[in-house]
């Protein structure tokens, strides 16, 4: 039996799909009310057409995208101390779930936790930071994430990397998925919120 997960580096040839994902969490965050930013979203994909851009990953169900994620393991991004900065961390800049596909963000945390917690060097923590109080809500009380604090609009979480025995049989990583390395991200699209 095969893991009816898959993890991997993002090529030009998702470049539609990530379209497709990006369209129908358009579609949800607008049914909520909820101010997207088009331009912002479409410009981390465009440069999937053209293979510049090998520090997106995706979560794949069945040959289909269901979520998309890019790390910086150079920093935990705005908010955190200069005594949190010192530790070592990797930073999610941004997680984009296919709404069809309710429990990708769950999976995609369970699974980083175990990528890193199997690392030479495993980081101190996975961090993150959203403005959204019921995003933050929802990532830690659905996606097991651990609350830091509030600092300024920023709600600041963390999860520790650790093994999750037999997670193999769920979610299968492809050799081309290696550990990601430093964004190149201009820092006008760093991402601080996440869905």
């Amino acid at each position: 039996m095969t893991a009816p997960y898959c993890v991997r580096a993002l090529a030009p040839a998702d470049f539609p799909q990530a379209s497709r994902v990006l369209a129908r969490r358009w579609s949800r965050e607008a049914d909520r009310g909820r101010p997207i930013d088009h331009e912002r979203d479409y410009a981390l994909i465009l440069p999937l057409r053209t293979g510049d851009h090998p520090k997106l990953h995706g979560l794949f169900e069945d040959e289909e995208l269901v979520a998309i994620w890019e790390l910086d393991t150079t920093s935990p991004g705005p908010g955190w101390s200069t005594s949190e900065r010192r530790e070592r961390s990797v930073c999610l800049f941004l997680l984009y779930t296919d709404p069809a596909h309710p429990n990708a963000g769950r999976l995609v945390s369970l699974w980083l936790a175990d990528h890193f917690a199997r690392t030479p060097r495993p980081p101190a923590w996975l961090r993150c930071s959203t403005l959204d109080g019921r995003l933050a809500a929802h990532i830690t009380g659905t996606w097991g994430w651990q609350r830091v604090r509030q600092e300024g609009g920023l709600h600041l979480l963390q999860l520790p990397p650790e093994v999750k025995p037999h997670l193999n049989l769920l979610i299968a990583e492809q050799p081309a998925c290696g550990a990601p390395v430093v964004s190149t991200r201009p820092p006008a699209l760093t991402r601080t919120d996440h869905s």
